[in-house]
C-alpha cells in the first residue's frame, strides 16, 4: 500500500452538515405534487442521485413531474444553501484541508451532485479554494456506489488508486472506495452511523474531524488494505 497522496472527500453531510438544508429543498421540490416526505425516510435518500430520489418521494409522478421537481429542488437548496453558508461547514473542516493541501496532497471532492451544484455549494462555504478537482455526478456513465467517479477523481489527480482515500458518510462513498481499490474513512457525524459504515466496508469510523486528521496522517492509512483487505 503506498502512502496517502490523495483525499477523496464527499460534500453533504462529510464536509457540510447540508443535510437539513437537502430536506427543506425536498419539501419543496415534492409538495406542489402533493408528496410530502417524512423527514427519516427523505434523510436515508441523501447522497444518492437525484434521479434515483425524486421517483420514490413523488412515486405517483412520471419523467415530466420529476424533471420539474428535480428544478425546484436545485432552486431551493441554491437559495437555502445561500442564507446558511456561514454556519454550513463543520468545524474543524478548513483547518484539515488547508493542513492537507500545505503537505501536497491532492484533494478531490467526489460528490453524487452535478458539477455544477457542487461548485455552488462549495463557493457559497468558502471551501472552493480548497479541491484541486470536483468529480460530480454527471461526470461519469455510473454514479456512487460504483467505482466510476472515484476512478476519475484518482486519475485527474495523477494518482493511482492505492495512493487514495475516500472519506464520505454513507455506505455509497465506501462502497464505491472498495471497489475502487482504495481505502475508506468513514464519518461518524453525516446521515450514517458507524455500524453502517464499517459493514460497507470502512477501514475504520472517525467521530470527529480532529480524529479524521489523524486517520489520514497515521501509519494506518498506509498499511490498511493490507491488513482488511
Amino acid at each position: 500500500m503506498s502512502p496517502v497522496r490523495g483525499v477523496l472527500l464527499d460534500l453533504d453531510g462529510t464536509l457540510a452538515d447540508s443535510p437539513s438544508v437537502i430536506l427543506s429543498a425536498f419539501h419543496d421540490a415534492c409538495a406542489p405534487y402533493g408528496a410530502v416526505p417524512l423527514p427519516g425516510d427523505a434523510r436515508a435518500l441523501i447522497g444518492k442521485p437525484l434521479d434515483a430520489i425524486l421517483p420514490r418521494l413523488i412515486p405517483g409522478g412520471d419523467e415530466t413531474v420529476w424533471a420539474e421537481a428535480k428544478a425546484l429542488f436545485r432552486e431551493s437548496f441554491a437559495r437555502r444553501s445561500r442564507t446558511a453558508a456561514s454556519s454550513l461547514v463543520f468545524p474543524g473542516i478548513r483547518d484539515l484541508l488547508a493542513e492537507l493541501s500545505s503537505e501536497g496532497i491532492g484533494i478531490a471532492v467526489v460528490t453524487s451532485k452535478i458539477t455544477r451544484s457542487a461548485h455552488e455549494l462549495l463557493e457559497a462555504t468558502g471551501l472552493d479554494g480548497y479541491p484541486d478537482v470536483v468529480v460530480g455526478h454527471d461526470q461519469t456513465p455510473r454514479g456512487k456506489p460504483a467505482p466510476d467517479p472515484a476512478l476519475l477523481a484518482a486519475e485527474s489527480l495523477g494518482l493511482a488508486p492505492q495512493e487514495c482515500v475516500v472519506v464520505g458518510d454513507s455506505p455509497d462513498d465506501v462502497v464505491m472506495a472498495v471497489c475502487a481499490d482504495m481505502a475508506a474513512v468513514g464519518v461518524g457525524w453525516g446521515v450514517s452511523d458507524a455500524e453502517a459504515l464499517l459493514s460497507a466496508g470502512a477501514d475504520c469510523v472517525a467521530t470527529t474531524v480532529t480524529e479524521l486528521a489523524g486517520r489520514l496522517h497515521g501509519p494506518v492509512m498506509e498499511t490498511a488494505r493490507k491488513v482488511t483487505r
